[in-house]
This record gives C-alpha cells, structure tokens and sequence, in this order.
C-alpha cells in the first residue's frame, strides 16, 4: 500500500470512527435496514408499515456497541474497518430485508455472502458511467451478490450483472415515480438542465490512471450547446429556462449562464427542492440536456427531450454516450453523441414540430432500455409485499 493511500484511509477512519457523534445504546431490531443515510427520505413515503432502522456509514452517527463489536474481528484491523462495523450493525438489527439508495458503493455487494438468509435490494440513484463512477475498476467477484436492483432501465441492469449475481428489475427512479405528471407543457417554452458545478480549481476530477480532466474540458460540449440554443430560441422566439443546481438566485451558476446567453430571453430558475426540476420539466415544451440524470427522467415522463449528449467527445468517454451501456447509434432522432450544431439543429426543430402522437411512439422505443415510469413506484411496494407478506397483514385493520 502506498503512503498516499494509507494516509487518506487514516482520514477516513478518523473522519467516520473518531470525530463522528456517538449512540451508546444497540440499534432498534426492525425489519428493513436502511444502509447509508443518504436517500433514506426517498424511501420511507414507501417502507410506512415496516419497522426501519437506518444505518449511517458516512460518520454522521457511529453506535459504539457495533463498533466495539467490530473491533474485536481481526478482519476490522486488515482494512476493512467499514465493512466489519456494518456487519456487526445488521446482526444487531436483525432486518428480514437491506436496502441502499446508494447503488454505487461496492461494499454494499458484499452483505448478502455474510448474511445468506437477508435480502439485499439497491435502488440505482443515478445515471452511471466509468470515468469517476462505479464500474471504474470494479471487477466480478464471486461474493458480490445483491438479491434485486431495482435499475433505470434494462440496459444498465444487464450491465450490473457483468458484475454482480441477482435480479435486475427495471423500474425507472425512485425520485421521478413518485412526482404525479402534470400535463401542463407552456407553449413557447424551452429547459435547459444544468449540470454547472462550482469551479474551485482548473482541474475537475483525475481519472484513475492519473489523467487530469479540467473544468473547461470537463463543460466544452455545455457552452456550445449553450451557444447554439442561445440562437436557435432567439430565432424561433421561445423563453429559455435553466434549471438550476444551486438554490441561489443571484451567485456563480447564474454568472455562468449570463456569460454564455447573449441573444434569447431566458430566465434562470434555482433549485428549491428535490422535486421542483420535475415539476419545471412537465411544464415546459422542449427539455434539453447533455447527460443528467434528470434529462433520462424527462424522456420517462414524456416530455420532449433533446439529449445533445456530447461530453464523452471532451473527455473521450463512450460510458457518456446516449444511453450507455445500451447499444445505440452516435445519432438518433432525438440525440447525438457529436459536438455538431448540424445535428443540435435537426433535432431541435424535429421537437419543435413532432406532434404528441408521433413523440409518444418515437420516445416509447427507447424508454423500457434507458428509463422506464413507474407511477407510484408500485414494482418497489410490490416487491416489499412480497419479501415481507406478514407485515402487510399485521397492518391491515
């Protein structure tokens, strides 16, 4: 192991075991386990009639009991500190059912040859790629198992299995199935999705060979579709609209767009909460995006999307081509993998004159691989039914 490594695992542990606030009493037994915090929220509207106890592995809360537990395992001491203090977690809880909204954390993958008899689920949270994301580097093991990934679509689900033993079962997003779609599109009206972040320094992230991908790099597809879409609105007099990642109305993202936006009317809307962008997107004509999560959304939910998906030109990536892994062309009718304003103008005036009809069937060939609408998440509560029957009839009354 190198010192960098060492010394940035030492932070780790010190981060999560050390400084992390401390619960002195066992963790309440429950039926599910949530592992990792994060997402928890999106969950619990659907886990109601269920005992939950959620697991925090990001050392917002350490149980001491599991972890003094942890300590004594040799294996804790080898490091695998993390996963050794999250086994003694689940064996104290004793949940029938393990669930993460965090799909890209390996060690998730693990559980299921320690705990043979409790069910694991993932929920993917996002669009994955390699570069910087989960499949970068990650190899099949024999012991990494999850029962059900509950995945966008069936093009990553087949892909999940290239690594990992279980069943795919393709139901869209958590987040965009439980918004009720509203078809309220404004006439004239055209979303942009941003994907801006904060640049602290020139370099964006390092790929895992050591290459340095700079922020100019990194957002070179995004000011040109910017550029191109900045006249083509101003041409065809529709109101463009950002859709913010930041929930300030007046700092750096919208400087960002008021230096690239010179010609149409546009409007910059911040983010106010998690739910606000699907609401924007039902009311707009035209979502255009370049690879958010959000623009696969957008297609779900049956908006007209444009997927200028372009990044993977910059950074040479084909995991940021439309629809990856899925195998598709570099251009359809209503993406393109090319920085080519050619392409950005037959597409966009494609979405400007397709009617409802035609959009509908175009987009349906599609959605089933990329990202499917589950209203209501009903494949999610049909699969808890079914792993849990007993607690189903000890709530009804």
């Amino acid at each position: 192991m190198t010192v960098s490594r060492l010394v940035s695992k030492l932070k780790v542990f010190y981060q999560i075991f050390i400084v992390s606030p401390k619960a002195w009493h066992l963790p309440k037994k429950a039926e599910i386990l949530i592992y990792d915090a994060c997402g928890a929220e999106a969950m619990m509207p659907y886990l109601t009639k269920y005992s939950v106890t959620t697991m925090a592995v990001r050392g917002e809360l350490i149980n001491m009991p599991c972890l003094l537990g942890a300590m004594l395992k040799l294996k804790f001491w080898k490091g695998k500190a993390l996963n050794v203090y999250a086994d003694s977690f689940i064996l104290a809880v004793s949940a029938k059912v393990v669930i993460t909204f965090i799909d890209n954390n390996p060690r998730f993958y693990e559980i299921s040859k320690c705990f043979p008899n409790v069910k694991t689920i993932l929920i993917q949270n996002g669009t994955r790629g390699e570069s910087g994301d989960v499949f970068e580097g990650l190899i099949q093991l024999d012991d990494s198992h999850v029962d059900y990934m509950l995945v966008h679509g069936r093009a990553i689900g087949k892909h999940y299995l290239n690594y990992l033993s279980g069943q795919f079962i393709p139901m869209g997003s958590l987040k965009n199935n439980a918004v009720i779609k509203l078809d309220q599109p404004v006439v004239g009206s055209v979303l942009f999705i941003s994907q801006w972040f904060r640049k602290d320094d020139a370099v964006f992230y390092i790929e895992a060979d050591g290459t340095p991908i700079y922020w100019e790099t990194f957002f070179q597809g995004d000011v040109k579709v910017l550029k191109f879409i900045d006249k083509w609105c101003a041409k065809n007099k529709k109101q463009l609209k950002i859709c913010g990642r930041e929930n300030d109305n007046d700092g750096p993202e919208q400087y960002f767009y008021a230096d690239q936006l010179n010609n149409c009317v546009w409007e910059y809307i911040p983010r106010t909460d998690s739910y606000n962008s699907y609401r924007l997107i039902d009311n707009t004509d035209i979502v255009i995006f370049i690879d958010s999560t959000l623009g696969y959304e957008a297609i779900g939910r049956g908006s007209k999307t444009a997927a200028f998906t372009c990044r993977g030109t910059s950074i040479e990536s084909v995991a940021a081509n439309f629809g990856w892994p899925a195998d598709l062309p570099n251009n359809g009718p209503f993406w393109t993998n090319d920085q080519d304003e050619v392409q950005f103008q037959r597409i966009m005036d494609y979405l400007n004159t397709v009617s409802d009809e035609d959009w509908e069937e175009s987009r349906q060939r599609y959605t089933s691989e990329l990202m499917e609408f589950d209203p209501g998440n009903t494949r999610f509560v049909t699969l808890l039914n079914q792993l849990l029957p007993k607690s189903e009839a000890q709530h009804v009354n």
